[in-house]
């Protein structure tokens, strides 16, 4: 017994000596270990309500590829792309997926944004009939048959901007002024003839019922008007350039699994948001714009040219849409294209 009562007090010292190893060791442990660094917030906001080509942004969301970048995105429906690319510049986003034709624009009345990437080179602003019904095989082929065009719309720009590059004279050619929204079941009930609008658009809606497209690209005829891209807010990129870098590394991962199984893709986005018509319709929209843009397999995805701002920015000033004299420079930038 002696022994024990001994051994209790160095016992006790021992527990001390212990427990207060373990608080140093803890706080060691707490100081040395790296802090963990916290995602950076942006919001992305889209050119319009969800459309068969957005999957890739759903994607790169579900699959993490935001996350594991360190990004938390939070993805928007938009109203048109002038709209978005004002509340881009008001700073209501970081990002935006939008139409570059109508950041041009913006950017030269001193919107506060820059494109930072562009993956659609060749714009899908076209004339769309049924085939067997029109045949459009060149300008002058537009002379006769009744074209359904949005007065104000994206379309009545491209009308503009071609018949001042091929010299045709709009007064010739027969315009009904329809509503955006209308333009399709008028094509189909017989009451117009071509639609003027986005070819990948409207070729999916004349498949989905059997039919075949009969489609003239403007860009086949000296249109050098530019297709989607993602443009970003300049405080933003100021701010947070590598968010930038990431956010476009991650969206091309994005791209990648949607171009590699396009039916996955409009099947995962009916799965996740409101996305009307069947999924054939939505596979024929989504390779139609594919087939108008760089492979997200590509070295070159993103990254834009001197030639192509230099040609955008002329045409927009000669039919007076762009007021700007400022460099393409102003416009754009290949900073943060993915390598």
């Amino acid at each position: 017994m002696r022994q024990i009562r001994d051994l209790l007090p160095r016992l006790a010292t021992g527990l001390r000596r212990g427990a207060a190893l373990g608080v140093l060791l803890a706080a060691t442990a707490t100081v040395s270990a790296p802090a963990q660094a916290e995602s950076v917030k942006m919001t992305l906001l889209l050119d319009w309500a969800w459309l068969p080509y957005h999957s890739p942004f759903l994607i790169a969301k579900d699959k993490g590829y935001y996350s594991d970048a360190g990004l938390d995105v939070t993805i928007e429906q938009g109203r048109g792309s002038a709209n978005t690319a004002v509340l881009l510049s008001q700073n209501k986003a970081e990002m935006a997926h939008l139409n570059i034709t109508n950041a041009a624009q913006l950017i030269g009345k001193g919107g506060d944004i820059k494109v930072v990437g562009i993956y659609q080179h060749k714009s899908g602003a076209s004339f769309v009939g049924i085939k067997g019904k029109v045949k459009l095989d060149g300008p002058e082929s537009l002379i006769g048959p009744r074209i359904g065009s949005t007065p104000g719309g994206s379309d009545a720009l491209s009308l503009k901007i071609f018949s001042k590059a091929t010299g045709m004279d709009l007064a010739k050619l027969d315009i009904v002024s329809l509503e955006g929204n209308a333009k399709t079941a008028a094509l189909f009930g017989g009451k117009i003839d071509v639609v003027s609008g986005d070819a990948p658009a409207f070729n999916s809606y004349v498949q989905a019922t059997g039919q075949e497209p009969e489609t003239l690209l403007l860009a086949d005829h000296g249109l050098p008007l530019i297709g989607f891209g993602f443009a970003a807010n300049s405080d933003f990129m100021k701010d947070h350039p590598e968010a930038v870098a990431k956010f476009l590394a991650a969206t091309k991962k994005g791209f990648q699994d949607a171009i590699a199984d396009p039916a996955a893709a409009c099947a995962f986005m009916a799965e996740t948001v409101h996305l009307s018509g069947e999924q054939s319709r939505c596979v024929n929209y989504v390779n139609g714009l594919l087939a108008l843009s760089t492979p997200p397999t590509s070295a070159d995805w993103g990254k834009q040219s001197a030639e192509e701002w230099t040609a955008l920015t002329s045409v927009l000033r000669d039919v007076g849409e762009l007021e700007s004299d400022k460099p393409i420079e102003h416009f754009y930038t290949n900073e943060f294209v993915p390598q």
